[in-house]
């Protein structure tokens, strides 16, 4: 396939085209510009209008079928039995119905269907203008009874350079709407991506807030199950006595001193139980409350 040829001037006509020519020639010479002229521009249009055609129609049949997917999904899960049936055709509908959108927004973003119908309008304007010059041109000769002089030449140049004018200004035309369509779509590519960018900040800072807040709850989960310690200080009112201390079911243990103290106490209440072995023997329970990773601290104090 062949790069198609841009319209363009390649080469000005020599200075002296028309000079010295018979009105025939300079005539014939007139025509053949303004035919090669709108052959070229008329031909790189009916070309391009091939590409998008194809192009604009295989986007529009692939959403319209991701369309008809997108809704009839919905339908076969509601049919389900299962739940996780229910959900991946609801997902899969939901993914193919964005697909369907996203190829709809490149088709707007590069104006492949919007291009079609603005290069058909401008092929056929132009190819109107050559029709009418072409009568215009052939009445003009048909209504002279005479030979062709140079006013007749004057005029019908006249006629060719209105052609030729006409059909520039539908190019000029036709690139004046590309470029704000172009502009347009730049723009609403931007917008989008700033959207998008917007959305997927607001969700990572959501996930982040989950996450940390997850980790929070996992390290107050964890703290809420380190043991604790518990500090008793026993407060005589003479000298100190033996005691005999337990916590819980654990075996009692003597002890003589002011302060007893133990570790590794796995958190929530706990019964704490101190008997003087001497006569008359006294028994006190406490119930004591252990924090995590805390010291627990009590005072019990002997009246006699």
């Amino acid at each position: 396939m062949t790069a198609k040829q841009d319209i363009s001037t390649q080469k000005l006509s020599a200075w002296d085209e028309y000079k010295d020519k018979t009105p025939d020639d300079a005539l014939a010479s007139i025509y053949a510009h303004v035919g090669a002229t709108s052959s070229m521009m008329r031909t790189w249009y009916w070309d391009s209008i091939r590409t998008k055609r194809w192009t604009s129609l295989w986007v529009r049949t692939v959403a319209f079928v991701l369309l008809v997917l997108g809704t009839s999904l919905p339908i076969f899960a509601a049919i389900q039995i299962k739940a996780e049936e229910k959900l991946l055709f609801t997902q899969w509908a939901v993914m193919l119905l964005a697909v369907a959108g996203l190829i709809q927004l490149a088709d707007r973003v590069f104006g492949w269907s919007s291009g079609w119908m603005r290069y058909v309008t401008t092929a056929t304007t132009m190819e109107h203008l050559t029709r009418a010059f072409e009568l215009e041109w052939a009445k003009y000769i048909v209504s002279k009874a005479v030979p062709l002089d140079s006013s007749d030449v004057n005029a019908l140049f006249e006629l060719a350079k209105g052609c030729e004018q006409e059909l520039t200004k539908l190019q000029a035309d036709e690139t004046t709407k590309w470029v704000v369509e172009f502009n347009t779509g730049i723009s609403l590519l931007e917008s989008l991506i700033k959207t998008q960018r917007e959305e997927t900040d607001k969700k990572l800072e959501a996930i982040r807030t989950t996450l940390s807040t997850q980790e929070s709850a996992a390290k107050a989960d964890e703290k809420s199950t380190l043991p604790g310690a518990l500090e008793v200080t026993l407060t005589y009112k003479a000298e100190p006595k033996k005691l005999r201390i337990a916590l819980d079911k654990d075996a009692p243990v003597e002890f003589f001193g002011q302060t007893w103290s133990r570790l590794n106490i796995p958190p929530g209440h706990h019964l704490l139980t101190i008997q003087t072995p001497s006569d008359p023997q006294q028994t006190i329970e406490k119930v004591v409350q252990i924090n995590p990773s805390s010291v627990t601290q009590i005072e019990i104090k002997f009246t006699s």
